[in-house]
C-alpha cells in the first residue's frame, strides 16, 4: 500500500472521484481510525483489568480505604501502597499471573469492542495467549530452580546442588538459565496454540522482542545485582512491575492484521 502525503484539496478529490488513489487513500484512512480506536480501547480495558486483578491480589485491604476525605496527597500515597505487592515465593509467582492475565484480558475486550474486524480481533487474542505465556512459563522455571538451590532445602541435595547453592555466581547463572529456557518454552507454547488452535489458516510464529523481556526485569535485574555492594541493592524494582504489565498489556488491544510479525 503506498504512504504519500493528501491535501485537502486532494481529499475532496477521491470523496467524490474514482481515482486509481483512492481506494488506496480510504484503506489508509480505515487502518488509522482502527487503530485509533484500538489504542483508546485497550488503554482504558489494560487499567480496568489491572486495578481489578490488584484488588484481587489485596483483597484482604478494601478499595474504599484507599480514599481519605479532603486529604489529596495521603490518598495518592495509599494507592501506591496499595499497588505494592510481594513478588516472593508461590504468592508472588500468582499475583504476577493476576495482572498479567487482567491487563491482557481487559486489553482485549475493550480492544475487540472498539475493532469490529474479526482478523485483528483473532491477532488481538493472539497476542494475548502470548503475553500471559510470557510470564507464567518462564518466571515458573525461575523460581523452581531458585527454590531447589535456596538454604532452606540445601540438606536435601546433591553435592552439585550444594555446591552451585553455597556459589552466588552459579546460583545467578542456573537461575538465569531456568529463566532462557522458560522463554524459549513459553514461545514454543504460544505459537502451538496460535498456529494450530486459533488461527491455523496463518502459519507465521511469534518471535522475542526486547519489549517482551520487560515483565522479566523484576526477575533479572535482582539475580544479577543479588551482593549487597551491588549499585542495585535498594532499588524498588517491584514497583515498576505494575507499569510494565499495563505497557504489555495495552499491546493486546492495539494489535492489528496490518502488524502481524
Amino acid at each position: 500500500m503506498p504512504m504519500f502525503k493528501i491535501s485537502e484539496t486532494q481529499k475532496n478529490l477521491y470523496k467524490n472521484f474514482n481515482f486509481p488513489e483512492k481506494e488506496a487513500y480510504l484503506t489508509l484512512q480505515k487502518e488509522r481510525k482502527t487503530k485509533k480506536a484500538s489504542m483508546i480501547g485497550s488503554a482504558v480495558g489494560t487499567g480496568v483489568g489491572l486495578a481489578l486483578s490488584i484488588a484481587l491480589a489485596r483483597k484482604k485491604d478494601p478499595v474504599k480505604d484507599i480514599f481519605v476525605k479532603n486529604d489529596v496527597k495521603k490518598t495518592i500515597k495509599n494507592m501506591l501502597a496499595f499497588t505494592k505487592l510481594d513478588y516472593e515465593g508461590f504468592r508472588g509467582y500468582i499475583y504476577m499471573i493476576l495482572q498479567a492475565t487482567g491487563a491482557s484480558f481487559g486489553s482485549l475486550i475493550a480492544g475487540s469492542w472498539r475493532d469490529k474486524n474479526k482478523e485483528n480481533r483473532l491477532e488481538k487474542t493472539k497476542e494475548a495467549v502470548f503475553v500471559i505465556n510470557n510470564v507464567a512459563i518462564p518466571t515458573a522455571a525461575a523460581k523452581i530452580i531458585e527454590h531447589l538451590l535456596s538454604k532452606e532445602n540445601i540438606t536435601n541435595k546433591s553435592n552439585l546442588l550444594k555446591k552451585i547453592a553455597n556459589n552466588k555466581l552459579l546460583k545467578n547463572i542456573a537461575v538465569l538459565l531456568g529463566l532462557a529456557a522458560g522463554l524459549v518454552g513459553s514461545l514454543n507454547v504460544s505459537n502451538y496454540i496460535n498456529t494450530k488452535i486459533i488461527e491455523p489458516d496463518d502459519t507465521r510464529k511469534k518471535t522475542i522482542k526486547p519489549t517482551d523481556l520487560l515483565v522479566h526485569v523484576d526477575d533479572i535485574v535482582p539475580i544479577l545485582a543479588s551482593s549487597k555492594n551491588s549499585i542495585f541493592n535498594g532499588l524498588a524494582l517491584d514497583r515498576l512491575m505494575p507499569v510494565i504489565y499495563f505497557l504489555l498489556g495495552s499491546e493486546v488491544g492495539e494489535k492489528n492484521h496490518y502488524s502481524k510479525e
